[in-house]
């Protein structure tokens, strides 16, 4: 007999026409895991062999085997069952079976009664086709799994890193006892998975390489769950933020949740929502608790994140004027911390952004009069400490205006505007490596995006107008510019962390757009396995690096061409 060592595990039928993973139970011969917990036959138990034969046997158990079936049916249609066994016994005993089937059993089983569960009409029908052997693809996960996947000790550790580099975030205090941290979050599998995938980044690269993947897979299906469930408690909306703002390597491969969309789903359910209920400015004696000016402060950090992939990837938000308006009551309040205030004033910047870059034509000098008008009213909060993220995203908001009008003009641009587009390049990607500190590596994947984006639009004005830049800027100093970023961003982090990934990106843009005999070689002996063909199409469009075989690449993709 061949040996069965170093095949792959084999999978039932079901999970195989699902397509899905099938864990075979520790009992020899029994139903898979899966199969299992659905409560549906599966392929590893073979019928016995008693069962097989021909004759009067072979017809009792398909008749027992019928009956089973219909009971299973009749239990999920509200029917009472028992009238299936009472039928088989009288039959055995000999005496005259009575009807099996009554219309007056119906009436006897509230639809909404906790036996039966599956009332709905179309849930019904689903569970009649699953045990038909239509089976749906499992997004179910148990609650289970992450003990699992992680132990006691090293779930501590995660949160507590979590908790001190993210929890602002979704409003947890990074002084707070981790254990207190651990016991509420450890209530919301979603949330404590989400947690996990992020900290997990900053252990060592073999952890980060065996655990995300798994922690990636495991937060899918549970949002996959969540999503159909409505009110959601404030437990979903935390773990939603973790996972848009930090989407880039999430699991490890590029770019795999799309942060628009699943922070449109979230924003849909704040809408059906109690926790959001709570107007800013209408409470009594103009007192405002903690908890709501919290759960506030948390949509507002959805309201950014989604305003992010809009401007990102130029698709149209799932917002409106008023609701970035309601936003505003927040710098009133005493209690409001730095961190809040500049996260108000960055929702009000980015939907300046998103206003102004989404029309079309762009009003150049309107839209510029807007963003000095944003300033000036921010001014107060650009002043503060740690606001060099508010001034990236201003300079980030003029290239991007820069770009869409670069794209309206039929003439080649000004010398003006290229020499703008080099000046909000530059003064961003240097902003961002003078103020380096021990909490680079934790900023929101966002902040990297801005950061690679004016890298990228370097090289393309290098490579599109090096005659123009060379009457005004030292060529070679933008060049080496755009090096020492690549260094810089390879330097944070662990090798899984966005900071490599978008490094290296900017690298092989580098090496394309700017050939040159001094370049290390280095940039491409570093990404050369890891860029393929397709890689370009795992980021958003604002990077603008699809592939083309045209090497003077256009600075932007165009925003008509964004999935409205």
């Amino acid at each position: 007999m061949p040996s069965d060592r170093g095949r792959a595990p084999r999978a039932c039928v079901s999970c195989r026409r699902q397509k899905t993973r099938c864990y075979e139970s520790a009992v020899s011969g029994g139903a898979c895991l899966r199969c299992e917990r659905l409560n549906q036959r599966c392929s590893f138990v073979r019928t016995p062999v008693s069962q097989e034969g021909t004759g009067s046997g072979n017809s009792d158990a398909r008749i027992e085997r019928l009956e089973r079936t219909v009971a299973a049916l009749l239990d999920r249609l509200g029917e009472d069952s028992t009238t299936i066994t009472a039928y088989r016994s009288n039959h055995e005993n000999g005496r005259k079976p009575g009807i099996p089937l009554s219309t007056a059993n119906f009436a006897n089983v509230p639809s909404n009664s906790p036996e039966n569960p599956s009332s709905a009409p179309v849930m019904i029908i689903r569970d009649l086709a699953t045990d038909m052997g239509m089976m749906s693809p499992d997004t179910e996960s148990p609650d289970t799994v992450l003990d699992t996947l992680v132990n006691p000790d090293l779930q501590l550790v995660l949160l507590t890193s979590f908790l001190k580099h993210y929890g602002q975030w979704i409003l947890y205090d990074p002084e707070s006892d981790p254990n207190t941290f651990l016991g509420t979050v450890g209530q919301s599998p979603l949330l404590q998975c989400a947690c996990f995938l992020i900290a997990v980044r900053h252990t060592s690269e073999e952890l980060a390489t065996r655990l995300a993947p798994k922690l990636y897979e495991c937060a899918k299906s549970l949002v996959s769950n969540a999503l159909l469930t409505a009110p959601q408690n404030i437990d979903f909306f935390q773990a939603i933020l973790v996972l848009c703002l930090w989407s880039t390597t999430v699991g490890q491969v590029p770019l795999s949740i799309d942060g628009w969309l699943l922070s449109g789903y979230a924003l849909q359910h704040c809408q059906c929502s109690p926790l959001f209920d709570v107007t800013l400015g209408q409470e009594q004696d103009g007192q405002v608790t903690k908890s709501a000016l919290d759960r506030w402060c948390l949509r507002n950090h959805l309201y950014l994140a989604h305003l992010h992939y809009c401007v990102g990837t130029s698709r149209k938000a799932m917002l409106h004027s008023s609701q970035i308006e309601a936003c505003r009551p927040f710098v009133d309040y005493d209690r409001l911390t730095n961190f809040e205030l500049r996260m108000v004033a960055e929702v009000h910047l980015y939907w300046t952004v998103y206003e102004n870059s989404s029309a079309n034509p762009v009003n150049l000098l309107k839209s510029l009069a807007d963003f000095q008008n944003w300033k000036n009213e921010w001014q107060f909060v650009l002043d503060r400490p740690r606001s060099q993220f508010i001034k990236m995203g201003f300079h980030f908001a003029h290239l991007l205006l820069y770009d869409k009008s670069m794209k309206a003009r039929s003439t080649e641009p000004s010398d003006t505007i290229i020499s703008e587009m080099v000046n909000h390049s530059t003064v961003l990607t240097q902003l961002a490596m003078d103020t380096t500190d021990e909490e680079t590596r934790h900023l929101s994947d966002h902040i990297y995006h801005m950061i690679t984006y004016a890298a990228i639009v370097i090289c393309r004005l290098l490579n599109m107008h090096k005659d123009k830049l060379a009457t005004t800027y030292n060529v070679e100093e933008l060049d080496s510019l755009v090096l020492r970023l690549v260094d810089w961003l390879r330097g944070i982090g662990l090798a899984c962390h966005a900071a490599h990934t978008l490094g290296d990106l900017i690298a092989r843009v580098h090496v394309k757009l700017c050939p040159r005999a001094e370049s290390p070689s280095a940039l491409l002996d570093q990404s050369q396995d890891f860029f393929g063909a397709d890689f370009a199409n795992y980021f958003p469009e604002f990077l603008g690096v699809e592939a083309t075989g045209d090497p003077n690449w256009a600075l932007l993709p165009g925003w008509s061409q964004g999935p409205y």
